[in-house]
């Protein structure tokens, strides 16, 4: 079977972070959307029906079956999907596509059992412990840790190969641990379960990381973390607060930067939303910072709760920004101006290579057309 993952127009809930990819190759607890329903499926192959922009890098594939990217794969989802007849459309009970076979669905049918799905960055964080152990369900390690690790609990703990782990306090008394492949734990550090770390990450001295957290391929992390969705490729390698929280690729956090995760109020939280263009309430009490692929902030960078900064942002100074942070923007409290396509792509040239990554003509069109269309929000070049 191959499977094509497509974006409805709801997938606009979910910039900065869908500006520079479909929702399926979002990661939610140790794998992304679509690695999950290749599983599930036993899929040959995936692609993906997305952004004429993104078209090149997340290619097209001759599908059997076309699944709305932005679903998480369910028992009942999945015997729908292998059910489901050529020419046949399935749909939610409020009329959501959730998916159809063949290109062109002559008929549908409606799914009435419960479904997961995203439809806000920050579901990302909410759901990151339940798929951090749905994704560990058979998991067994061949190695074994360090006899200088403390281990508390008896929730299990994988441990990849070349991973390097010692002097360090790994508690699984509430959920699984996942250590990925040529992984680092330094000494000193304190990590709670459910917690995961993909492949080439990691963990400095004397972090401490609560759980339902996940780092992505690549991530360096140092500091406080609670429940922070790293997508992989970027760095908060030193002290400072970040919770509930969501990051893209290729970010970084400067040092004793801060991030608010909760109002002195403990009112819900207000969140940009590009969708709607204007703020919106959440209905979360917890909610930190929601930042898009390629932004970065110096030392001392303060966030408020929900603060959303979105892609290819250069932000500095002292004080609190704004809590929407238009893509493109350089500056801080003080103000911005429009951080340059030509000067972002220069440090985005500078940056990936650093983790064996091209920056490449196809990265830069991506960013192009990002810059164009979000120019609207960057009302200071009116």
């Amino acid at each position: 079977m191959n499977i094509s993952f497509f974006d409805d127009p709801l997938v606009k809930g979910l910039y900065p972070l869908t500006l520079t990819r479909p929702a399926a190759d979002l990661r939610i607890g140790i794998s992304k959307i679509s690695d999950k329903w290749k599983k599930a499926l036993s899929a040959s192959s995936i692609g993906y029906k997305t952004q004429p922009y993104l078209q090149t890098k997340f290619p097209k594939t001759n599908a059997d079956l076309y699944i709305n990217g932005r679903l998480l794969p369910n028992t009942d989802l999945v015997l729908a999907f292998q059910n489901l007849k050529n020419g046949e459309q399935l749909e939610s009970a409020d009329g959501i596509v959730l998916g159809f076979k063949g290109e062109d669905a002559q008929s549908k049918r409606i799914f009435e059992n419960d479904f997961d799905s995203i439809a806000r960055p920050y579901d990302l964080f909410l759901k990151a412990g339940d798929y951090i152990r749905t994704d560990m369900e058979g998991m067994k390690s061949a190695n074994a840790l360090h006899p200088s690790v403390t281990v508390l609990g008896d929730y299990p703990i994988y441990l990849g190969d070349g991973a390097q782990v010692m002097a360090c306090t790994l508690n699984a008394t509430e959920g699984p641990i996942y250590i990925g492949e040529n992984s680092t734990i330094m000494e000193g550090s304190l990590i709670r379960g459910p917690f995961a770390m993909c492949e080439n990450s990691v963990v400095k001295m004397g972090a401490k990381i609560y759980k339902d957290t996940v780092l992505g391929p690549s991530s360096v992390v140092g500091g406080e973390l609670s429940n922070v969705v790293f997508q992989g490729f970027s760095n908060k390698g030193h002290d400072g607060f970040l919770g509930n929280a969501v990051l893209g690729e290729w970010c970084n956090i400067g040092a004793d930067s801060n991030c608010s995760n909760l109002k002195n109020n403990y009112d819900g939280i207000k969140l940009w939303n590009y969708a709607s263009s204007r703020f919106e309430k959440s209905e979360q009490q917890f909610c930190g910072l929601i930042m898009g692929d390629h932004s970065k902030c110096g030392i001392n960078t303060m966030f408020n709760t929900g603060t959303v900064v979105g892609v290819a942002c250069n932000l500095f100074g002292s004080g609190f920004p704004r809590n929407f942070i238009p893509d493109f923007s350089w500056g801080g409290s003080g103000g911005f101006v429009n951080h340059k396509l030509d000067a972002a792509c220069k440090t985005a040239s500078l940056v990936m290579p650093r983790r064996h990554k091209e920056f490449n003509e196809v990265e830069r069109a991506i960013l192009e057309e990002v810059h164009s269309i979000t120019s609207a929000w960057r009302n200071w070049e009116r």
